[in-house]
């Protein structure tokens, strides 16, 4: 059967589309835009605060620790069947503007690292390169027993409340490298002044006289016992030989008796670690820290919330708001 034939104008005609048609799907076509701009997405929301405290640490596979899957790292406390490793702290997220200074920091030491030195390890971001939050610590990694999780939780929160203490700002002094009690690790830290309502000391203190009330060692008893010996030997040196003075003994049992003394300034041993290395830092590592030209008196970190992590439960104390405590975590 032969093929019907259409002239050239018959065939033009019907492939283009009629003028109303092509009105409508200009029309349409706009309309898609529009929907589509940029301009009409709408904003998501920002994850509250208490999002990152769910995922906070990974769960535990082994009651054994390998240093292998840690790059080197021993657990300063062994894990003990039963006990529930136990951190009083302020958490603090960097804006993305610090975090990039921080990081030019890590690069500028990485960059110029020589092979007799120990790798230097970011705490800024994960090895999947997700930004971590940093802290300042409020207590040592001390232990607590399953039945005193929540009386802990419970005096902590009654102890800064009672307080009445708001939030604050604390600026960045400098850098400093230091290193842990048990010398296995050498943190670089951002050291911290003093806030004007002296508000890290108070926090300290509140968190010291409740691990204490808990049978647990304060955190920086080393700098309260240096000073304690400090006016001791000062007081037997004024008062001559009759003087029998306070020994260090009998005044770290005193301190012990009656919880930490309120009225010593720790304000320099306050610091933020924004990365680690398993050996001492050689003289050129800290010359070049202290060479980064990078400034760091900007830096201001807010504080308005104290932490208490209990295994891998976090409770969060706000400064500004009263906790229910009625409400129990265990």
């Amino acid at each position: 059967m032969p093929l019907v034939q259409y002239s050239d104008s018959e065939s033009s005609s019907s492939d283009s589309p009629q003028p109303d048609q092509t009105h409508s799907k200009s029309q349409t076509s706009q309309g898609i835009k529009r929907k589509h701009s940029p301009t009409s997405h709408s904003i998501l929301p920002s994850l509250p605060d208490s999002f990152h405290d769910l995922y906070a640490s990974t769960a535990r596979v082994s009651n054994r620790d390998d240093p292998s899957l840690h790059a080197g790292r021993q657990r300063v406390t062994p894990h003990v069947q039963g006990n529930w490793p136990t951190h009083v702290y302020v958490e603090w997220f960097p804006s993305t503007e610090y975090s990039s200074r921080l990081s030019n920091i890590l690069t500028v030491l990485s960059d110029a690292q020589s092979l007799q030195e120990h790798q230097v390890h970011s705490l800024l971001k994960s090895e999947l390169g997700v930004e971590l939050p940093l802290h300042i610590s409020l207590s040592r990694p001390i232990v607590l027993l399953a039945h005193q999780r929540q009386p802990f939780i419970d005096s902590l929160t009654r102890a800064i409340n009672k307080t009445g203490l708001s939030p604050f700002e604390v600026a960045v002094g400098g850098l400093e490298w230091v290193a842990n009690y048990e010398k296995t690790r050498w943190f670089l830290v951002l050291k911290l002044e003093r806030p004007p309502q002296n508000g890290l000391n108070k926090l300290l203190h509140l968190s010291n006289q409740t691990v204490t009330d808990f049978g647990q060692p304060p955190l920086y008893t080393d700098s309260l016992q240096s000073s304690t010996d400090g006016r001791s030997r000062k007081r037997q040196a004024g008062n001559g030989s009759r003087s029998k003075g306070i020994t260090g003994a009998a005044a770290s049992s005193s301190m012990t008796r009656s919880g930490p003394p309120t009225d010593i300034d720790m304000s320099s041993s306050f610091h933020i670690s924004i990365g680690w290395t398993l050996g001492a830092p050689t003289h050129g590592l800290r010359e070049r820290v202290n060479a980064t030209g990078i400034d760091l008196q900007a830096i201001k970190v807010d504080i308005n919330t104290v932490k208490a992590k209990i295994g891998n439960g976090i409770t969060a104390i706000s400064l500004a708001t009263k906790i229910d405590t009625s409400r129990r975590m265990f």
